[in-house]
C-alpha cells in the first residue's frame, strides 16, 4: 500500500489500527495524516516525551497547528473530567499512580452519558493515538467510548509492549485492540536503518518479528555480518569476566558524536548504576527516581553527622573517586577542634557547616565541591536533580524539598533527556530513543518484547554479553 493510499484509508476509516514496527515510519505517517486532514484531530500518546517528539516532527514538516490538539491520554482525560467535575464524578483532582484509573473512568462516564458528544464532534474531526500497545485496559475502555462519536485510528506494535501495571494491565493487541480497531495496514519498510545505509540490519530485524511473536528462538549469528559481536564470558576465567565488565565502555569504538547504550537490568536502578560505575558510562535515571526520593527524605529528617554521612553516601552512589572514609575520618577529627597541617578544603569546610547547621547552603556547597574533585559522575542525572532541587529551595522558588524535587522531575518529563555519549539504561528507559550502538547484557534473560525493544534501539551495531550462568 502506497503512502498516499494509506493516508486516505486512515482518514476515511471509522475505527482502525496500524501496526507500526520500530523504525518503520510511524511518526512520519501520523504527521502526513495530519498534514492531509481537512479538520482538527485529537492526537494522543502516553508520555510527555512522546508529545514533545511528535510536536517537533510536526513543526519540522510545517504541519499547521490548527490541524491538531496534541496531549497525553492522561492529560487529556484529566482536563476533560475537571472541566465537568459533577457530570464526570471525578474525585481524584491530583491523581497519583493507581488513582489515574479513576480519571479514565470519570472521562468515560462523562462521554457515555452523552453530556459532551456535541462538544467532541464540534471540536474534532477524528482521533489518532500513538503507542497504543502501552494502553491499559481502563484507557482502552475510554478510547472505545470516544470512538463511538469520533473516527479513531490507533498506532502501535505488539512487540513493543513492555510496561507492566499492577492494577490496570496493558491491552492484548490480538484480543483487545484488533477486535475494536481492525487492522488497516502493517508498516514494513525499515526507514531508520535505510536512511543511514544499514538496510541489511533493518531487514533482518523485520524478519525476526514473526519468530519472536510466536515464541520461537532467534539465532543472533544470522544477523548481517559486522553488526553483532557476541561475548560469552567463562565463569572460571577472571580475564574473560573482566573483559565482560569493561568491554562495553571500550567497544565499539565511537565516532564523533556517536552514542552507545548499554541495556541492563530492567528492575533495579541500583544494578544499572553499579554497572555504569564499572564501565565508566552514565546511568539513565527513571523520572521518579527512588534514590532521589530517599536522599530528599534524609535531608529533611537528619541532622549533624548523620546528615553528613547520608550526603557522602549519596555522592559515592553518584560518582567514583569520592573517598568517603578518609574524608569522614578527617572531618570527624576536625569537628573536635583538631587542626592538621593542611588547610581546610572547600569540601571540608562545608562538611563542618553541615554538622553544625540545619540549613541547605552548606549541603549544596559540599555537593558542588565533591563534584569538582570526583573522577566519574556515573549517575550525573541523579546528582543534577538533587542539586537543582536544593537550589530551588535556597533561592526561594519552592517552599520545601518535596515540592522542588517534584518540579525538577516534572520539568524533566517535559524537556526530555540530554544523554551522555555512553549510557546505561533499561528497555523501559530507552524505549523510543535512538542510539548508534548498543550493548545488550544477558539477552537470554530478557522477555521477548524487551529483547526486541533493545535490538531496535540502535542504528548500527550491538555487542551481546551473555550471562555466564545461563550457558
Amino acid at each position: 500500500m502506497t503512502g498516499e493510499v494509506l493516508i486516505q484509508k486512515i482518514l476515511s476509516c471509522r475505527a482502525g489500527s496500524v501496526v507500526a514496527p520500530a523504525g518503520c515510519g510511524k511518526t512520519e505517517c501520523i504527521t502526513d495524516v495530519l498534514a492531509a486532514a481537512a479538520g482538527r484531530y485529537l492526537v494522543l500518546t502516553h508520555t510527555l516525551a512522546g508529545v514533545d517528539a511528535l510536536r517537533k516532527r510536526l513543526a519540522e514538516k510545517k504541519v499547521n497547528s490548527q490541524n491538531y490538539d496534541l496531549d497525553t491520554i492522561a492529560g487529556w482525560s484529566l482536563r476533560l473530567s475537571l472541566a465537568f467535575p459533577q457530570r464526570s464524578g471525578l474525585s481524584a483532582f491530583e491523581p497519583k499512580e493507581e488513582e489515574w484509573s479513576k480519571v479514565y473512568a470519570a472521562a468515560q462516564r462523562l462521554i457515555e452519558r452523552g453530556a459532551i458528544s456535541s462538544i467532541l464532534k464540534a471540536s474534532y474531526a477524528g482521533v489518532l493515538i500513538d503507542e497504543y500497545q502501552d494502553c491499559t485496559i481502563s484507557q482502552h475502555s475510554l478510547v472505545k467510548v470516544v470512538s463511538r462519536y469520533l473516527p479513531t485510528c490507533v498506532f502501535g506494535d505488539y512487540l513493543q509492549s513492555i510496561f507492566g501495571f499492577r492494577h490496570d494491565p496493558a491491552v492484548d493487541w490480538d484480543v483487545d485492540v484488533v477486535s475494536a480497531f481492525p487492522r488497516i495496514e502493517e508498516l514494513a519498510e525499515p526507514w531508520r536503518w535505510k536512511r543511514v545505509g544499514n538496510i541489511e540490519l533493518g531487514r533482518w530485524l523485520m524478519a525476526i518479528r514473526d519468530p519472536l511473536k510466536t515464541g520461537g528462538t532467534i539465532d543472533l549469528s544470522t544477523a548481517p555480518n559486522g553488526y553483532i559481536e557476541l561475548v560469552k564470558p567463562n565463569s572460571r576465567s577472571k580475564a574473560d569476566l573482566r573483559k565482560a565488565n569493561v568491554y562495553a565502555g571500550l567497544k565499539p569504538k565511537l565516532g564523533k558524536d556517536e552514542t552507545l547504550i548499554v541495556i541492563s537490568d530492567k528492575a533495579s536502578e541500583i544494578v544499572r548504576a553499579a554497572l555504569a560505575s564499572k564501565i565508566k558510562c552514565s546511568s539513565i535515571e527513571p523520572v521518579g527516581c527512588k534514590r532521589l526520593a530517599e536522599f530528599i527524605l534524609q535531608l529533611k529528617t537528619e541532622t549533624g553527622k548523620a546528615r553528613l554521612e547520608s550526603i557522602m553516601q549519596f555522592a559515592v552512589d553518584c560518582m567514583t573517586g569520592v573517598g568517603k572514609k578518609p574524608f569522614m575520618d578527617r572531618v570527624d577529627r576536625l569537628s573536635t577542634g583538631w587542626r592538621g597541617a593542611k588547610p581546610l578544603s572547600v569540601a571540608e569546610a562545608a562538611a563542618l557547616e553541615v554538622i553544625n547547621s540545619d540549613g541547605l547552603d552548606p549541603v549544596i556547597r559540599l555537593l558542588e565541591a565533591l563534584c569538582k574533585t570526583a573522577n566519574v559522575p556515573f549517575r550525573r542525572e541523579l546528582m543534577s536533580s538533587a542539586r537543582r532541587s536544593i537550589k530551588l529551595v535556597i533561592d526561594g522558588e519552592q517552599p520545601d524539598l518535596d515540592s522542588a524535587a517534584w518540579q525538577v522531575q516534572n520539568t524533566a518529563r517535559h524537556a526530555g533527556r540530554r544523554l551522555a555519549s555512553r549510557s546505561v539504561g533499561s528497555t523501559l528507559l530507552v524505549k523510543g530513543l535512538q542510539f548508534d550502538h548498543a550493548v545488550i547484557v544477558a539477552p537470554e534473560r530478557l522477555e521477548i518484547n524487551d529483547l526486541y525493544v533493545a535490538m531496535t534501539s540502535t542504528h548500527f551495531s550491538w555487542n551481546v554479553s551473555r550471562d555466564s550462568r545461563s550457558g
